[in-house]
């Protein structure tokens, strides 16, 4: 009985800890001292990263794990979760990659701000696999309002060692979402 219990103190202990990190008044991922800067321990940290409600209610987390591509085309497992999210809803899941134009590994994600040199007529988020083939990515929720999605995501040739920021979203519709739920900015470097 003791063990029991010394378990489930444990397991409660670290649901607070992820509830305090995760919580809705965490910072804002899209305030400019939310943003993960390559001077910041956490610049090449691709596991974990926090995301929180912009728009409705939800938290989770996102990880990319770049994967080594034989063909010289970036890959990554890709995985996203949400928990108190609301209950039995589709979300879309999207990102806003920095690859290809200046400060695309600054530590700021001016794509997902609309921030120069990204903004019209490229979309801030893509939602997945676009541009490439196939149904969109979605990850529906569950009566609890918690839900997963993993991602198998190769993009045309890219460099190894090339550095590149992106902020991940979920969002309940494509054209006037009522909820958006947000990573931080994060890098990711192609393996």
């Amino acid at each position: 009985m003791k063990r029991i219990f010394s378990v489930v103190a444990v397991c409660l202990g670290a649901l607070m800890a992820l509830n305090c990190d995760l919580s809705p008044s965490s910072t804002n991922p899209l305030a400019p001292t939310a943003v993960v800067g390559q001077n910041s321990t956490f610049a090449s940290a691709t596991h974990g990263i926090p995301i929180i409600a912009v728009l409705g209610i939800g938290r989770g987390a996102v990880n990319v794990t770049p994967t080594a591509a034989i063909d010289g085309s970036f890959s990554a497992q890709i995985t996203v979760n949400v928990q108190g999210a609301a209950p039995d809803t589709t979300l879309y899941v999207q990102r806003a990659p920095e690859i290809g134009r200046p400060n695309s590994a600054d530590g700021v994600c001016q794509r997902a701000e609309g921030q120069p040199p990204w903004g019209p007529p490229t979309p801030s988020f893509v939602t997945f696999p676009l541009p490439a083939p196939g149904p969109l990515v979605t990850l529906t929720t569950s009566q609890g309002g918690a839900g997963a999605v993993h991602i198998e995501f190769t993009a045309a040739t890219i460099a190894d060692g090339t550095m590149f920021d992106v902020m991940f979203r979920l969002i309940d519709d494509l054209t006037s979402p009522t909820i958006d739920l947000r990573s931080a900015c994060f890098t990711v470097t192609v393996k």
